[in-house]
């Protein structure tokens, strides 16, 4: 069962939802009210609204091919990670534990791999209703699948600022 733990992807995906405020890092409020607070809004008002999710295939179709992406954006960064390794072994100014670019890699491949975890649990939920050919989801089910795919959204908003500042940091001088 070791090979089903998800609890190390977790674990690295809060440890970048850090601030840095002085000496001391902590765990930022608004990165968790963010990324996990304004997702329950939308369900919300799915439930209070009895929404009933439709489109089942299109969206299991639309999620299947992200998490497509996400996968050969995982294998990417493990390809830049092993460049900026090297360059940073051979450097006299900084290590792999103070190179901010190993850091924002680090970071990005946490976040990618939660975001696959995420976007993985609502495609089984999208896959199980269209296996049993449902034209819609009850609200309930609906709230939840909305909850998923609003978070998700969330993350992939990270893994932009992820990438956008790995970006900076490679391309300032």
């Amino acid at each position: 069962m070791r090979m089903l733990n998800l609890k190390p992807i977790f674990i690295d995906h809060f440890q970048t939802l850090r601030t840095s405020g002085g000496s001391v890092e902590a765990i930022s409020k608004s990165d968790i009210t963010t990324l996990y607070g304004i997702p329950l809004i939308v369900p919300a008002v799915a439930i209070w609204r009895d929404w009933h999710m439709g489109g089942i295939g299109d969206l299991l179709t639309a999620l299947s091919l992200m998490c497509g992406l996400l996968f050969n954006l995982l294998v990417l960064s493990f390809d830049v990670a092993l460049r900026a390794a090297a360059q940073v072994r051979n450097s006299q100014v900084e290590t792999l534990s103070t190179s901010v670019k190993i850091r924002l890699i680090r970071q990005l491949q946490a976040n990618t791999t939660y975001a696959l975890v995420i976007a993985l649990a609502a495609t089984i939920g999208l896959a199980v209703g269209a296996s049993e050919d449902l034209k819609h989801f009850n609200p309930w089910v609906t709230a939840t699948l909305i909850y998923l795919l609003t978070h998700f959204v969330f993350v992939l908003m990270v893994i932009l600022k992820r990438i956008r500042a790995i970006f900076r940091n490679e391309l300032t001088p």
